[in-house]
């Protein structure tokens, strides 16, 4: 990295921004979105397919592909001066954009990371704990949370706790939720984790509830025994019309690579103002003015959050830059209007689920206890076997990959009420097939 191409980026150098190449024309002309059926139409999926599995791994919506193949070509043709010319400019500007979409008081307050495990991984074990302080989680979370908090409690000493906040995912309900967390915490809690919606079993956490609820606990400890509530966000991310500003973490992660239909191996960790302290990075970054402090280029300074804890290195920038496109995306189509669409499909297909005899739904009905992830049981047969027999039907489905294992169907706004129809109708029969 140049000192005059790095000055230039950031825009310290004066007059720098005039010798910038023009880089932020869109790939494409702006796409009509007036309609799912056109909102479908911006991405390449198999026709021969249902889709019903995106929540894994989604297919990138048109200026997302056209974005990404931009900058591919680019750095193609001069990896080096695309690169340096604009590396600083373009993260900003996605940090930017994600801090509007998360309703964020700051950009600042937003990493760029490549996916949920990685914020995860470097949230968790970057926390400033000692021996004898306690992080509560849940047995409802992913891999990724449980071996995270393991990692960092192998490092600084302190302990885990894992409690159960409903038996039966179906019949979950808000209060035993908040009530089982509220009662879980002693005086040794340090750090409340959870997932916002439990792949496992479709059941979405009321966050701002629980967020409330550690609060209230917060009001009566001192500084130094402070709770700090941090959120794996991903299955809600694209999907519920967030504002983190009214969530009452500290800290969220997501990768935008599922619902949000972001470029493949991206993810954001947004951490409130407040919180920043209790936390050290692990990946030295190159974002911001860490490395011109670090050179003498620039004087030492406060680095925000979203700066530091974005990791450095190279990475498949193409991907990375071309971030703010699905953020636009969403943005275009409307946050509010893509939360009811999901939710719309998901009842839809949960209330004909609960209809089949043979089927037993384990993921709430009602949308404030559930998202886009929709659990369930065929009487007799195997969560593998009826994935094998959907997809027979060209319907793509998935089973979850925890200790215990159900079916899933994922629907999202690619997705239409005759295909959510289909489903149910090869599920009626799936035992005779």
């Amino acid at each position: 990295m140049r000192r005059r191409n790095f000055l230039q980026s950031t825009g310290l150098l004066l007059g720098g921004s005039a010798l910038l190449p023009a880089f932020a024309k869109d790939a494409s002309a702006p796409v009509a979105l007036n309609s799912w059926d056109e909102v479908r139409k911006q991405f390449l999926l198999n026709p021969k397919y249902i889709h019903m599995a995106q929540m894994l791994l989604a297919s990138h919506p048109k200026p997302v592909r056209d974005e990404i193949e931009r900058h591919r070509r680019l750095f193609d043709e001069d990896p080096v001066l695309h690169w340096e010319e604009h590396f600083q400019q373009i993260e900003g500007q996605i940090q930017r954009v994600s801090a509007t979409y998360l309703h964020a008081a700051d950009p600042g307050e937003v990493a760029l990371t490549d996916s949920t495990s990685m914020g995860l991984g470097l949230l968790y074990t970057g926390f400033k704990l000692k021996p004898g302080d306690e992080i509560l989680t849940t047995t409802h979370d992913h891999y990724a949370t449980e071996k995270s908090l393991a990692f960092a409690a192998a490092k600084n000493g302190a302990s885990i706790r894992n409690i159960r906040l409903y038996n039966e995912p179906a019949d979950a309900s808000a209060d035993e939720i908040v009530d089982a967390i509220a009662k879980a915490v002693n005086p040794n809690t340090r750090i409340v984790a959870v997932t916002w919606v439990h792949s496992s079993t479709g059941v979405k956490l009321p966050i701002a509830a629980i967020g409330s609820a550690i609060r209230e606990i917060n009001a009566r400890r001192n500084s130094a025994h402070h709770i700090y509530f941090c959120v794996d966000g991903v299955h809600a991310f694209g999907i519920e019309n967030i504002n983190v500003q009214e969530l009452g973490c500290d800290f969220l992660a997501a990768g935008t690579h599922k619902w949000l239909f972001g470029p493949r191996g991206t993810g954001i960790l947004w951490g409130k103002k407040e919180a920043w302290d209790m936390v050290i990075p692990t990946i030295p970054t190159f974002t911001g003015l860490a490395y011109p402090m670090w050179a003498g280029w620039v004087p030492e300074a406060p680095i925000p959050f979203g700066d530091i804890f974005t990791p450095g290195g190279f990475h498949p920038f193409e991907h990375r830059w071309s971030l703010h496109k699905a953020f636009e995306f969403h943005l275009q189509i409307g946050k509010e209007k893509i939360e009811q669409r999901t939710h719309q499909l998901s009842t839809l297909l949960k209330e004909g689920l609960k209809s089949i005899r043979h089927i037993q739904l384990k993921t709430p009905v009602s949308p404030s206890l559930s998202a886009g992830i929709n659990c369930f049981e065929v009487a007799g047969m195997p969560h593998d076997e009826v994935v094998k027999r959907l997809l027979r039907k060209n319907i793509i489905a998935s089973s979850s990959p925890y200790r215990v294992q159900y079916v899933r169907l994922t629907p999202c706004i690619i997705n239409s009420e005759a295909e959510v129809k289909t489903c149910l109708a090869v599920l009626e029969n799936i035992r005779q097939d």
